[in-house]
């Protein structure tokens, strides 16, 4: 907002005036700052009308349409979206077409107009399903969950649900991810001035060595002395703002507890790797896995005694792996190791070796005795795909049925698998000897 004011003071005019209305307006939304009756709505929609600039006047009308579905006039934002729709859709600019039907579901939905909401929806999810991470999916899972739930169609609202809770969470790591990267350049930018201020002195240092050179032989040993200081001071500084990049560093790509990756550092290690092993056509494979019932630990035996178990099972699992093998802590209690150039079968073993690994462990070192286990899911991206999306949630699907199926169990992904689980999530249970032949899916 800073920047667009500085912009707005400047003698502009065309497409730069319209950019800079439509940052200050989309700063001010996003500061809860904008309110429906501001003029300066006004003037930023009449200087992109002018430039014909039908993009940026759509992404403004956005902005108040949303303001008015927060003050409960659905009528008014269903007004102002459908006015400028035909001039967008001629644009076919994918994310603000998603936006508008994404808007216009929310809006329908207040109304009541349920048939409307669940068609503008459906349009706003098949639009954004090329956009990596949309807020507008997000929203149209929640419309399409709500009507579900309305209707008392409780299957399809929770396959509705689960759709929203996937599309939300990428939605928050898509945030979580910038905000990240915003802070990684602040340091980036403060070791550059560092070094700047540390060629400053050194210069300075150049420049008093030649006065000294020139000066009587009486003042070499002062020269020294003071050589030797500034010398000491440098170093120091050197080694803590390195020490200090070291840290950053260590804060920025591994979990502190278990001194694995964390989910941030794995996302970026993860999608370089899916890329890589796409692009020279090498196996890759996944597994996901959570501790059983690690709340349980928690509750009986104390937060220390749960740090203590995550720290054992990351020591164990690494031992298992390979050097190149990305092994991460997501959260909580859940685990993920992606394995370039390992084909599935490969992969299906050191989940095993590693699930029997983690009920191998003593406990007795903890203060308390019981027995870990884990439940894991394995796919590979023949199955997958190279999306990273993709393939932590079909090995998510699958360790969700290791759960179901009585967890401390490897579970490998399939194409069936999916409505299998759908299935068991209805209630419906088709028994062991229905379970060890599903097709698609391996169970260890």
């Amino acid at each position: 907002m800073s920047f667009a004011n500085k912009l707005l003071q400047e003698s502009i005019e065309g497409r730069t005036l319209c950019v800079a209305h439509n940052l200050k307006l989309e700063s001010l939304f996003k500061l809860d700052l904008l309110e429906e009756n501001d003029p300066q709505i006004r003037e930023g929609i009449e200087a992109c009308q002018q430039s014909n600039e039908v993009v940026m006047v759509s992404a403004i009308y956005s902005y108040l349409a949303t303001l008015y579905l927060k003050q409960n006039n659905p009528h008014q934002a269903i007004s102002i979206l459908e006015s400028n729709f035909d001039s967008l859709k001629t644009t076919k600019y994918v994310p603000y077409l998603a936006i508008f039907n994404s808007l216009l579901s929310q809006a329908h939905h207040d109304l009541g107009t349920n048939r409307q909401a669940e068609e503008y929806a459906l349009v706003a999810i098949d639009e954004a399903k090329n956009i990596n991470i949309s807020n507008s999916s997000v929203n149209a899972y929640r419309v399409l969950y709500q009507i579900a739930e309305s209707r008392g169609d409780h299957k399809m609202a929770l396959e509705y649900h689960k759709k929203f809770a996937e599309a939300d969470k990428a939605y928050l790591d898509d945030i979580k991810t910038k905000h990240l990267a915003f802070q990684l350049a602040e340091h980036q930018a403060t070791e550059q001035k560092s070094r700047i201020g540390l060629l400053d002195k050194q210069n300075n240092l150049l420049k008093i060595e030649q006065r000294l050179a020139r000066s009587e032989a009486e003042n070499n040993r002062l020269f020294i002395a003071l050589l030797i200081a500034i010398i000491t001071l440098l170093s120091f500084w050197g080694y803590k703002s390195w020490m200090t990049q070291k840290r950053l560093k260590q804060l920025a790509e591994f979990d502190a507890l278990t001194g694995v990756f964390n989910r941030g550092h794995f996302t970026q290690l993860a999608q370089s790797a899916l890329q890589y092993c796409e692009n020279s056509d090498i196996y890759l494979s996944c597994i996901l896995f959570d501790l059983d019932k690690f709340k349980t630990i928690n509750d009986s035996y104390g937060h220390a005694c749960g740090d203590w178990v995550l720290k054992r099972v990351a020591d164990v699992c690494k031992v298992q792996g390979r050097s190149n093998d990305i092994f991460a802590r997501l959260g909580g209690e859940e685990f993920s190791i992606l394995l370039p150039g390992c084909d599935l079968l490969t992969a299906t073993k050191l989940a095993e070796t590693c699930r029997k690994a983690i009920e191998q462990i003593d406990t007795r070192n903890s203060g308390a005795k019981f027995i870990i286990t884990a439940s894991f899911g394995v796919t590979d991206a023949k199955l997958s795909g190279y999306d990273l999306e993709k393939i932590t949630a079909d090995a998510d699907m699958a360790m969700y049925c290791s759960k179901h199926d009585g967890r401390n169990r490897t579970t490998v992904f399939g194409r069936a698998l999916a409505d299998e689980n759908a299935n068991v999530n209805a209630g419906e249970n088709a028994g062991s000897e229905a379970s060890e032949n599903r097709q698609g899916r391996l169970t260890l």
